[in-house]
């Protein structure tokens, strides 16, 4: 018989195939309605998909749609079962393991919320505290205890009347505010809260002078001057924590847990000599090719950040061209193994020596070697994503419109992220982290050698590599205005 007591609370855990909010237990696992669907018409005896890619597409709430077989291997890989959706009910053992898993996950919630609960009091007897993160290039921020949490919509805010409503092979699309009446605003992870727009007479309309263009990072903008609204309720770091988290998890190609199984795929020697023999230029695209599409995960990765929508257009898009490439070596962590040195490429692991016609073996072994002392930290999946966080939302860009806002949606960051390390009896992590100034410098050196190569091989028109790689990276002169 069903027990509502204890399925009341099985949507704490999102949905384990896509991680949208979870509906319950369907087929044997913890999944939206959306998935539960899916699933159900998957079992028809005429149905059958194929995957265009490597069959390795990434599954999240807003990529799910895109590849049905992919979307069906993870079904079957996590658990859900074929037999349930013919008997149309899984058995009281798997029944009871899951109900097992939500009551440690709430249980782990409540824990996490009285060691936070704790930790404030601990910090309003001490007084205001302030917190510095130890990264060059990164700076503390006194945060008094009514700002310990998510950043809000205040009065002084600037919040643009616009939203960020997709991201695809296409680029950033964006659509304005109305003018008035109701309109929608993102917080995080798809959750909308509502606040009335108030139209002003005698607004000025402001424009953005950020690049149009398919697959491009900037798209024209238009906003309104922004009235007072209410703030929003703030939320304290262990929540922070969990939204940056789900974010990451959302926006990662793969999952740790599938690429730790995948460790033993790896190229083999014959593969390894065809990409050898690849011309320079064809390899050069079809890497711009894969990290753009890891660039576009970081975006949406950002768009589902607690805090980053509320920042004004102008830094969003600041923050994105300056740090994408930077959260992509960090991100790489996840996906390197030192054991052998190989990286998770279209697939398949692969060592240094696949990239060498690429023509730049000191950039690949720089990467890889920073990605070597990476894994030597270590890194839990919490600590990757708010670390990453904190390297995007970094108030130290130059030409910031609004760098305090910034900074204070940075020192956020930096408190959750320290509170994570006390939690976890981490805290020396924090000497051992790498200074931003490495990734820079990296950054800068993958730039010096795509303009090497331009030189060398000027035949390569550059219209064959990705528009958003190009503008990040090997962005066109500007045409003077006429006077």
């Amino acid at each position: 018989t069903r027990q509502p007591h204890r399925d009341s609370h099985i949507e704490a855990i999102p949905c384990k195939i896509c991680g949208d909010k979870s509906s319950g237990i369907h087929y044997g696992v913890i999944t939206c309605e959306g998935c539960k669907g899916f699933f159900r018409r998957s079992q028809q005896s005429s149905l059958s998909y194929a995957c265009s890619r490597q069959q390795n597409c990434p599954i999240d709430r807003a990529s799910r749609n895109r590849c049905q077989h992919c979307r069906l291997q993870k079904c079957l890989r996590l658990g859900m079962s074929r037999d349930a959706v013919k008997f149309g009910r899984m058995s009281k053992k798997q029944r009871d393991r899951l109900h097992a898993e939500v009551q440690q996950q709430l249980e782990q919630q409540q824990r996490d919320r009285d060691r936070d609960q704790d930790w404030e009091r601990e910090q309003a007897a001490q007084g205001t505290p302030s917190f510095t993160i130890g990264l060059p290039g990164c700076r503390g921020h006194p945060l008094p205890p009514s700002t310990l949490g998510c950043p809000g919509v205040t009065a002084e805010g600037d919040h643009p009347h616009w939203r960020l409503v997709s991201c695809g092979g296409t680029g950033l699309q964006a659509s304005p505010r109305g003018a008035q009446g109701w309109g929608d605003l993102t917080v995080s992870n798809g959750i909308w809260l509502r606040h009335p727009w108030v139209s002003h007479p005698g607004g000025t309309w402001l424009h953005s002078q950020l690049a149009v263009g398919p697959g491009t990072l900037g798209t024209m903008f238009s906003a309104l001057p922004c009235p007072d609204v209410p703030m929003m309720s703030p939320c304290p770091p262990e929540l922070l924590t969990q939204s940056v988290l789900a974010s990451h998890r959302e926006t990662c190609q793969l999952h740790a847990e599938e690429l730790q199984l995948r460790r033993g795929d790896t190229f083999s020697r014959e593969e390894v000599c065809a990409f050898q023999k690849k011309v320079r230029g064809e390899m050069w695209q079809r890497c711009a090719c894969r990290l753009t599409e890891a660039i576009q995960r970081v975006v949406e990765f950002a768009k589902r950040l607690r805090g980053f929508m509320e920042l004004c257009q102008n830094d969003q898009i600041i923050l994105l061209k300056a740090g994408a490439m930077e959260v992509v070596l960090v991100r790489m962590c996840r996906a390197f193994n030192s054991d052998n040195r190989t990286v998770f490429f279209e697939g398949k692991y692969a060592g240094a020596e696949l990239f060498r016609s690429l023509g730049c073996p000191e950039l690949i072994g720089s990467i890889f070697d920073f990605a070597q002392n990476l894994c030597a930290l270590r890194f839990s999946e919490g600590e990757v994503a708010l670390f990453s966080a904190i390297v995007l939302v970094n108030a130290t860009r130059p030409w910031l419109q609004d760098p305090g806002k910034v900074a204070r949606l940075q020192g956020r960051l930096e408190v959750a992220f320290r509170l994570l390390l006390r939690r976890t009896q981490r805290e020396g992590l924090l000497a051992r982290l790498p200074p931003l100034g490495r990734l820079r410098a990296l950054c800068s050196q993958h730039v010096e050698q795509l303009q090497t190569f331009r030189r060398l091989r000027p035949a390569v028109p550059l219209a064959a590599f990705p528009p958003l790689y190009r503008e990040l990276f090997a962005p066109e002169p500007e045409s003077p205005s006429p006077h």
